[in-house]
């Protein structure tokens, strides 16, 4: 079954219960074939969805290393001058 883009952004979006509701409205479905047919395009699609949210996690943390180490040498230096 070819899922529409509504269905597809809410999966990519993190949003699996409202990829489910759309589908079921869509294709008139239950909820529990709704839910496989989800879970089945989650499965074989892991590494897209893997990939873009290692993109999104992974840029905040790099900025948030700085910013403690800053802070660690600004409290050193404050100690020791």
């Amino acid at each position: 079954m070819e899922l529409s883009s509504d269905v597809k952004n809410a999966v990519h979006a993190n949003r699996k219960i409202d990829a489910i509701k759309r589908l079921r409205v869509e294709h008139n479905l239950g909820l529990k074939e709704a839910k496989d047919i989800i879970d089945t395009y989650i499965d074989e699609n892991r590494h897209l969805l893997v990939n873009q949210r290692a993109g999104r996690d992974s840029s905040f943390g790099p900025i948030l290393v700085i910013v403690i180490l800053g802070c660690v040498i600004y409290a050193a230096y404050r100690a020791f001058s």
